[in-house]
């Protein structure tokens, strides 16, 4: 199992630089240079996907505090609506996604783009950014589940004044039965509990794999932004079971989440199935390299698409 840590703050200054918000950041940085990286070698304008990155920081940030707001704190947020401009307090991965998702339609239609091609491109990109930020995610241990019962994934809890002892700092990064981390869900008897940010970072990281094997041959437009969509919606419908009843809301016994995430799989069924009655042409042209050309020319050879 995994003892719990603490990421020092590093003070930059008047600025401190917290795990979360570095993690984020890199996640936005690596993840857009490989979907640039990806545009360039299959002939795409790179500085498209680069101009289109400023405008999904932003829809995260809102989309993901507005998301969060109506899902998860609607009372308190409706009661006090300030609480819908402090950005920086919590965020719903659905709430991104709902911003995000037109929003990049949006911005290919405006620059007469194809929004196929492109939306691949920022999927492939997606899933190291999405890896990083779920770290992020991990590192805060801002998504502690309900108790991982020795799942060797499990993550020990934030230490709780009233139920732990005072212990040398060399000691907390030590795993041990002996050690008192304290609970996760406002249950001393809890203090193994699963972390979902960690669980995600590791599916993401193996769909980036996944897509990079794939990327060795062309393939039918809007294919990864559609399979990317379709993996995540059952993984995170499953892994909101482990979500504590104490920190989320429950609609006839499923989080908004699992209703949205639903909705978004079953949205990917339906783009795939189009894409399989309505073949797109591949986008590779002549600015590919050497080998992606050979590839495409051999695939139009045997009328096959690739």
């Amino acid at each position: 199992m995994i003892p719990y840590f603490d990421v020092p703050v590093i003070q930059l200054g008047p600025l401190p630089l917290h795990g979360f918000g570095v993690l984020v950041a890199c996640g936005f940085l690596l993840g857009g240079h490989l979907a640039m990286q990806r545009a360039r070698r299959v002939g795409l304008d790179a500085d498209a996907i680069n101009r289109l990155m400023g405008w999904l920081v932003v829809g995260t940030f809102v989309g993901g505090h507005v998301g969060y707001g109506l899902l998860y704190a609607p009372n308190e947020y409706f009661a006090n609506p300030v609480e819908f401009l402090k950005v920086w307090h919590g965020l719903s991965s659905f709430g991104g996604f709902v911003a995000c998702v037109p929003l990049t339609i949006w911005f290919f239609r405006k620059n007469n783009l194809p929004v196929l091609p492109y939306a691949d491109c920022v999927a492939y990109g997606l899933t190291i950014g999405w890896c990083l930020g779920r770290l992020g995610c991990f590192v805060a241990h801002d998504h502690p589940g309900t108790a991982a019962d020795g799942f060797f994934l499990g993550n020990y809890c934030r230490p709780v004044a009233g139920h732990t002892l005072v212990l040398p700092d060399f000691m907390r990064a030590h795993d041990g039965p002996m050690l008192p981390w304290g609970p996760c869900v406002d249950d001393p008897t809890v203090n193994v509990a699963h972390e979902m940010g960690f669980y995600e970072a590791i599916w993401s990281l193996g769909m980036f794999v996944i897509f990079w094997f794939l990327d060795k041959r062309p393939r039918t437009p809007g294919l990864y932004a559609a399979a990317l969509g379709l993996a995540y919606g059952p993984v995170r419908f499953a892994l909101d079971f482990a979500r504590p009843e104490t920190t989320d809301a429950r609609y006839l016994g499923l989080t908004p989440a699992q209703y949205g995430f639903a909705l978004l799989t079953l949205g990917c069924v339906g783009v795939l199935g189009w894409l399989v009655r309505n073949p797109q042409p591949t986008y590779w042209n002549a600015n590919s390299s050497p080998r992606d050309r050979k590839v495409s020319e051999d695939c139009e050879l045997r009328r096959v698409t690739c």
